[in-house]
Formats: structure tokens, sequence, C-alpha cells
């Protein structure tokens, strides 16, 4: 097989750089409006509208109000802090708008832009947005995504205008967004407002706004993630989805700065998520802490959305393909897994083991035994319920960047997708992405065009991946990415040309290190996974809609019949051990299909694995999913089960105890 002569990517391939990319960065965003999903992808999508995005009386208060386009005012149980409402239905209206322009959805798109307009046009004689009745930048730094998503799609300038405006009055005003100021109820995530100066900044060139930036992040006085903890020698312990969010500030300050201090920190702070409490779905534990990478540890819901949205900036900046593997892992396996397939119900805090979901299973010391990791549209804390919708959308606009070059085209992540994109000459070129990518190894990149233009496209080649070939109307060339994991190719492109990648994914089996200790050479569990996807045994399961109103619920129910609070039980065994060795390796012998992936009894994608029983694992007080017992007895009876992706469980075993 020949190679391919492939050019380097994240350099200049032509001598004129892409002005949208930042000036020490390597990709940029921005083709949410000219990227279409397809396939499975899509199919989860349409189910996010037929499901809980799409009704938000299912999910009760806050979601059944005005949202953002109004005054939120308060339900009849006054709890909570006056920010919370505002975060939360930021979290919504950022995922329902980028659901609406990836599918065509004008009432989905109307919802959220009545929200920004209300924003826009009730700002204060001083320009300042959003709601300033108290204390707190952190809603409004969630709620600007969403403006910057209809930016991308509109490029409204009234946007950067208002934003620029809103900026110089934080400013002006002498407030101190990283500095704790006495009476603050939550003054650690104001210096995210960072995110939203740094865009600004990148639409506008005023150097005000990143002087500002700049000093309020170095001042290290209000958040927990300052730069002297990330390069401390300790693992991390704090709120994980105020870690998740604040990982990105140094990131985004590099890609205006060029400062390497700031890049070495944003690197560090990964490292240290994935050395202490990454867990096998690709997701930090977070309940609501940091809690190590036991199996049994949860992460919230939010964390999937806020860590991939972190690592988005993570790839962007870099071009290290290493962010883009990980985004995928979390967003293919921890996203559908912590929602019932019609994207009627979600867990608060999910697991990759867990073995029964109920209202008063939790097994985590933090709200142990109450409801939060039982599958319903209404929690005790509405975060999740908001936040849930982004991680897919998130990932969709995210697939498709440009690149450095003018001109250039990034398949950044993969999935069934089209995209249209505009040429240094003016004409268009839309890339169709046919593959049944992640369960299938082949995708097919077909190009549609007018007329013939010479344009760099550029794709991935994942770290999982030994060996990659990539066939160009039919030839086939050896692949050999370059140090970051990216290929770029540069010719001349005509109408029907077809690139096919071929990826090497062999199914591998994994060991876990016992306890926490990232640097044991014992291994108390082992999991499989092929590609970005983990395969877990879906436990039998006995559903029944639990009706129970919780007191910590404080009244809310689903304000729509057909949404469900549900109570998972165990009702067949799952107490197994792999039963493999090292030449015993399983493979994967089924085909890609059309049907779609994550529905349990339909899903076409199963790995057969040889299991023993292990004698005396039973639920913790007949409620609580157990630890991994690291000394047990199995019976000598070999049995085979099938293994599914992840994302088509609710109940399952992922991690199984290794003797």
């Amino acid at each position: 097989m020949a190679v391919l002569s492939i050019l380097t990517a994240c350099s200049s391939v032509n001598e004129e750089r892409n002005p949208e990319v930042a000036p020490y960065g390597c990709f940029a965003e921005g083709k949410l409006g000219e990227i279409t999903p397809k396939g499975w992808i899509a199919e989860f999508l349409e189910r996010q509208v037929s499901g809980m995005t799409g009704h938000p009386e299912a999910l009760s208060y806050p979601y059944n109000t005005c949202l953002w386009a109004g005054t939120l005012d308060r339900n009849t149980d006054s709890y909570g802090s006056d920010w919370w409402r505002y975060e939360q239905t930021a979290y919504y209206t950022d995922g329902l708008l980028r659901l609406g322009h990836l599918l065509g959805n004008e009432e989905l798109i109307r919802i959220g832009r009545d929200g920004i307009d209300y924003t826009l046009d009730n700002a204060s004689a001083d320009g300042e947005l959003g709601q300033t009745g108290f204390w707190g930048r952190w809603p409004f730094a969630v709620f600007f995504r969403a403006m910057q998503a209809e930016y991308e799609v509109t490029s409204d300038q009234k946007i950067i205008d208002a934003l620029e405006k809103h900026y110089m009055h934080i400013i002006n005003s002498g407030e101190r967004i990283g500095v704790f100021r006495e009476g603050q109820r939550m003054p650690w995530r104001n210096i995210i407002t960072i995110e939203g100066l740094l865009w600004t900044y990148a639409h506008t060139g005023n150097e005000t706004l990143l002087e500002y930036a700049v000093a309020e992040w170095d001042a290290e006085e209000a958040t927990e993630l300052n730069m002297t903890e990330i390069m401390s020698d300790k693992s991390p312990y704090m709120h994980g989805v105020t870690y998740c969010e604040e990982m990105k500030l140094p990131m985004l300050l590099y890609a205006y700065t060029g400062k390497q201090k700031y890049l070495d920190a944003a690197v560090r702070a990964d490292e240290k998520l994935l050395l202490y409490h990454i867990l096998p779905d690709g997701v930090p534990s977070s309940c609501e802490h940091l809690d190590g990478n036991d199996p049994r540890a949860s992460h919230e819901t939010c964390d999937i959305t806020d860590y991939t949205w972190s690592l988005g900036h993570y790839l962007m900046t870099t071009g290290e393909a290493r962010y883009a593997d990980a985004i995928e892992k979390a967003v293919f396996n921890a996203g559908p897994g912590a929602v019932t397939k019609d994207f009627k119900a979600l867990q608060y805090f999910s697991s990759v083991n867990q073995f029964i979901a109920t209202g008063d299973s939790d097994h985590n010391e933090f709200k142990k035994g109450s409801t939060w990791m039982a599958y319903r549209p209404t929690h005790e804390t509405e975060c999740c319920a908001g936040n849930v919708h982004r991680f897919m959308p998130d990932y969709v606009a995210r697939m498709w960047l440009e690149g450095e070059s003018v001109g250039e085209l990034v398949a950044a992540m993969y999935g069934p997708s089209e995209v249209r994109h505009r040429l240094p000459d003016g004409n268009f070129v839309t890339v169709t992405e046919d593959t049944a990518y992640p369960f299938g190894n082949e995708i097919r990149f077909v190009f549609s065009m007018d007329k013939s233009a010479r344009f760099p496209f550029t794709f991935r080649v994942p770290s999982w991946c030994d060996y990659a070939e990539i066939r160009i109307n039919g030839s086939g060339y050896d692949v050999i990415p370059d140090e970051k994991g990216f290929s770029t190719i540069e010719r001349r492109f005509r109408d029907g040309d077809v690139l096919t990648l071929v990826l090497d994914m062999p199914v591998e089996v994994k060991g876990w290190p016992e306890g926490a200790d990232p640097h044991s050479d014992e291994y108390v569990g082992s999991y499989i996974q092929r590609g970005p996807v983990l395969y877990s045994y879906a436990i039998p399961a006995e559903w029944s809609e639990d009706d129970k109103v919780y007191a910590n619920m404080h009244g809310k129910v689903p304000e729509n019949p057909e949404f469900k609070c549900w109570s998972i039980l165990p009702a067949g065994a799952w107490n197994y051990s792999l039963a493999l060795t090292d030449e015993d390796v399983p493979e994967a012998v089924f085909e890609e299909s059309d049907i779609y992936p994550f529905d349990l009894e339909s899903t076409p994608y199963r790995i057969s694995v040889p299991v023993v029983p292990v004698a005396g694992w039973e639920l913790e007080d007949g409620r609580h999913t157990p630890a991994l017992p690291s000394d047990f007895e199995v019976q000598d009876d070999i049995q085979a089960i099938d293994l599914v992706p992840y994302g088509a469980t609710t109940l399952r075993l992922t991690v199984f105890p290794t003797r």
C-alpha cells in the first residue's frame, strides 16, 4: 500500500491565515448554520425534540416559564438562590436554540431568539445585560453561549455591539470578577465571564477586554482552580462542574496571548482529571465534588456537557486530536447513558456500574438514598435537567471546523452529517459524511460542488487507531498522521469525489486500577471498548412508574402525563466476572446497520463475552449498587452474555471484577 503525501495540519498550508482562528489557535467553530445531522445523530436530536427539549412543561419549574424572555419569577416554593433559575434556563435556552438551528425547527429557534431579543432590548442605560437584581455573573456567562450560537448563524452585529457594551460597563464600573466580594453567593464562577470577554474581544479587537480578562484571572482570588492550584501536585478536590467550567479559561487566555504559562496550566488541569478522577465513560467523577475513579463513583449529567464544552476549546486551540477523542468518548457513552432512549427522563447522577435506579437508590455519600440516580424529568436541583439538552447539539456543531488556512475544512469529530463550506473563491462545497461511526470503522466523505476547486481538507486519526487508510476515488493509501493526530490533504476537489477513511477498530479489554490510585499496577476490574464506544452488560430490568411525590422536589412533578418518573429494579443476574484470557479477546462480528444503536431491544451492535457468576456480590442494603469485590469466589460454569453500547443501557455492569 502506498503512503499518501499528506501535509501537516495546524501549519500554514497556504500563506494566508484564516482570520476566524485565534492568533495562537488551530481551528475555529462557526458552522452551526451549515451542518445538517444525518443517520443516528439526526434521530437522537429528533428524540430530543419529541422528548424533554421540546416539552419544557415535563421538566416543571423553571422551564415552564418565559425563560429569558421576561422576568423569571420564583415559583410558590421560594427555595434556592436567585441565580439558580437563570443559570438553569440559560443552559436550556442554549441547547434548544442550537438544536433548532441544526434541525431547522422554527419553534425552537423562536423560543431561543425571544430570550435573546428580550435581553438585548432590556439592557440597562449603561449597557448591562441580564437580570441585575442579584449579585453574580455566572448565569449570564451561560446565556452568552446562546447569544454566541445565534451569532454563528446570523452574524447579527447587534449581538457583538451589545456584548462589548455589557463587558465595558463591568470594567468601567470597577467591578472585579476575579476578586472575592463580601456577600457574594457564588463568587468563584463569576470568573467564567472571561469566556465571553475573550469571544467578544476576538470580534471587536477591543484590547481593554483582553487586558481585563488577563488581570482578573491572574488575581487568583475568586477561583478555586487558579494557577497555583493547577500547578500543584495535589489531586484536585472541588465542585466538579466548577472545575470543568474553569479549566478552559487558561486555554482561552493562551489562544489570545500566546503565553506558554497559560497553555501549560490548561493542559495540566486536564491531565489531573485524567490521572485522578476520569471514569471509563470518559467523564470525571463529580458527586458533587470530584470523587476519584472508583467504578461506582458517579458524575453529574452537567459534567458531561461542561467537560466536553471545555475540551472543545482545547481541541480548537491546540489542534490535538486527543481532545476530540475524549469528547467523542463522553458524548457517545456517558451522554446517552444518562437518559432514557426516548429522551423523556434523565439522571442527575449516573455511574458506569449501576445495578438499580429508584427513588431511594443513590449510593453516593452526597444525597445518599435519595432520588438523584433515578431516571426522571424533574429533579430536586434543576441544573442537569437544563444542561442535558446541550451535549449532543454542542457535539454536532463542532464536528466540522474551520482550519488555520483560508478555505481549510476540518472533519474534527465524526458521525453521519453534511456540511456546506464556503471556499476562498466564493463558491461552496457540500461534503456528506456517510458512516455508521462510531459503531462502524468506515467513513465516506462525498464532495458535491458546481466547479472544481483546490483547498485543504483536514481529518483526524484517533489515538486508539493503530492503522488508517484513505481511499481517494478508489485508490488506497496508508495514512501517517502528524504528531497531533490530524492529516491534511490539499488537492483540487471535483464534484463526485469520494474520500473513504478506514480506521482500525479492534475490540480492547482494558484494566481498571485498584481504588483511586492511578499508579497502581493492581487491577480490580476490566471493561470492553471498541474505538470510542464502551460496551456494557444491560442488566435485565423491571420498570414501573414512580408516582410518589417526594419532599425534596419542592412540589415539582412532570406536567405532561407522557413523561414519567421511573423506578427501575434489576430483574436478572448482574454479578458477573469476565472469564477472558489474554489470548481470548472477543471480536466484533456485527455489520454496520441503519438501526438506531441505542434502542436496547433492537441494537445490532452486540459483543459476546464469557463470564462466571461471582458468589455473594449483592446490592448493599437491598437498594444500593455495591463496590467491586476484590476477593471473591466464582462458580465454575462459564456462560456467555451479550454486551451492548453503553448508551443503550440504563441498569448496567460495565467494569467487571477481576481476580
